[in-house]
């Protein structure tokens, strides 16, 4: 394939990429989370509804991650809590 052809063939591939980035999407879920995060809270509720993007999996981790993590922490405490008084 000549180069020509090549920008030829970008150009038409409509879609997402192959190749899933996470880093990326974190990233852009996260700064429009910290500009607006009221909006951007009702739009993630809305994409995890629809599920159809690939950043689904990852909104989906923060909001199990928002009640597992304090639970964590706070038996985390405990035990130390009893190691220390022991």
């Amino acid at each position: 394939m000549s180069n020509s052809e090549d920008d030829h063939f970008v150009q038409d591939r409509a879609g997402p990429p192959e190749e899933l980035e996470p880093g990326e999407l974190i990233e852009a879920e996260l700064g429009r989370l910290v500009r607006h995060p009221r909006a951007e809270t009702a739009r993630l509720k809305e994409v995890a509804t629809d599920g159809e993007q690939g950043s689904t999996p990852f909104i989906e981790l923060a909001l199990v991650a928002r009640w597992i993590v304090p639970l964590v922490l706070i038996m985390i405490g405990i035990m130390l809590l009893i190691y220390f008084k022991a």
